[in-house]
């Protein structure tokens, strides 16, 4: 019954692992869709040409919008930089929400970019846990700056 019950402390990075990759793979796949057309999206200058026109969003934002995207993906996937790029990508999505207003959440409203939104607040709250390259170099640089000592017993 402790299963069903009681939080398992052992799994958490491996639950942030799978909850990092996984908005990971949807930010990255949407950004490759926006900036190279990957993946069935549109491109890049038909990404600046609708953005233009149904939100009369700028080109300037739209680049930092499809590239925060791209490489904020990437970087969760692999957990480089974890924190800077969840928080970057908590503003895109909120900036989302914003122009979708609440017209129509739950049905090809907002709620998308909420759920990912919320998901990525959960990933900066959190950290990267164990299982990324952000506690692999924390660990690296903890394990150069220790002492060295030595025993004369």
């Amino acid at each position: 019954m402790k299963l069903l019950t009681e939080t398992n402390t052992r799994l958490t990075g491996t639950a942030i692992l799978l909850l990092r990759c996984m908005v990971g793979i949807v930010f990255f796949v949407a950004g490759a869709g926006k900036v190279f057309g990957w993946f069935g999206g549109m491109g890049l200058q038909a990404t600046l040409d609708i953005f233009k026109t149904q939100t009369n969003i700028s080109a300037a934002w739209t680049y930092i919008h499809c590239y925060v995207e791209l490489i904020g993906g990437l970087l969760l996937i692999v957990g480089l930089l974890t924190r800077l790029a969840t928080f970057l990508l908590v503003i895109n999505m909120l900036v989302a929400i914003i122009i979708m207003g609440t017209k129509n959440f739950f049905m090809g409203g907002a709620a998308y970019p909420f759920s990912l939104m919320v998901s990525s607040l959960v990933i900066l709250l959190t950290g990267p846990m164990a299982y990324s390259i952000d506690a692999w170099l924390l660990n690296k640089k903890r394990i150069s700056s220790q002492p060295i000592r030595t025993s004369f017993v």
